[in-house]
């Protein structure tokens, strides 16, 4: 949890490495709503991946907040 929002780490396997990834969500008005983001990011272990991730995400929403949820 972040600032009223919940920061899920996704990272994946790719080229024998992992990929930073993540899903921010929040509910809103009772709406449940998902941002998913993919970063370049690469790491060789699971748990650098995740971390990077949470911190990754922390900083899109101190960044741009309920705005991730708008459509593009």
């Amino acid at each position: 949890e972040h600032s009223g929002f919940r920061i899920q780490a996704m990272p994946y396997a790719e080229a024998g490495q992992f990929q930073v990834a993540g899903v921010i969500s929040k509910e809103i008005d009772g709406v449940a709503k998902q941002h998913r983001f993919v970063r370049a990011d690469r790491f060789g272990s699971l748990e650098d991946a995740a971390d990077f991730a949470i911190m990754k995400g922390r900083q899109i929403v101190d960044q741009q907040g309920e705005r991730i949820f708008d459509e593009r």
